[in-house]
């Protein structure tokens, strides 16, 4: 029997089944790689939300009845992450650093409010911000609804002195308690301080 004609449809045939499984493999390493790439932004979504119930789990510690701020605080600090183009991360420690120096909690969004504007304006970070309102309101027993006027008053200070707002912000809470002690004002602290830097003197 001649078979010719029999060996060589099975050589083609052969030769289009092994073209197919090559188109296969390649179209199943395609998916792979669409599915790896459709899957990260999940992955990254689900560490970015556990990052941010890790950092309010800290927030909460601050607190004697979590359950009556938390979600205030989760909403508000989601805002401000969007209005300031902050991390959440960073705005969590501001948080916990207000609540950690006896700011009550229902001011502590306001103050933290106040010292990311005067980091965004002061050209600083928002940590040095925060500690340099935290401490002017602590020494001087000034209440927290009136953060803004602190940070007023930082500004004035690098106004009319030599020194950048990071500058005071790293140096007050050096003189703060010792003026408050001393009867002095927040306003001569201030006044004093731009008076010595115009004069040469270095903000520490």
């Amino acid at each position: 029997v001649d078979n010719t004609l029999l060996v060589r449809g099975l050589r083609q045939a052969q030769k289009h089944l092994k073209a197919f499984s090559a188109t296969v493999s390649s179209w199943g390493r395609e998916l792979m790689k669409v599915s790896a790439l459709a899957l990260t932004p999940i992955a990254i979504g689900a560490r970015t939300f556990a990052d941010f119930d890790k950092q309010m789990a800290m927030v909460s510690t601050m607190l004697d009845e979590p359950e009556k701020h938390m979600q205030r605080f989760s909403a508000g600090i989601r805002a401000m992450s969007v209005k300031f183009g902050e991390d959440t991360a960073t705005l969590s420690k501001g948080l916990y650093d207000i609540l950690s120096s006896s700011i009550a909690p229902e001011h502590a969004m306001q103050v933290l409010d106040v010292a990311m504007r005067a980091a965004k304006g002061g050209m600083t970070d928002a940590a040095t911000a925060t500690q340099a309102i935290v401490n002017v309101l602590n020494a001087f027993h000034i209440p927290a609804e009136r953060a803004e006027e602190i940070a007023d008053a930082l500004f004035v200070t690098v106004k009319r002195g030599v020194i950048t707002f990071e500058e005071m912000a790293q140096t007050v809470g050096a003189v703060t308690a010792t003026a408050a002690t001393a009867g002095v004002s927040l306003d001569e602290v201030g006044a004093a301080i731009a008076t010595m830097t115009r004069n040469g003197l270095k903000a520490e």
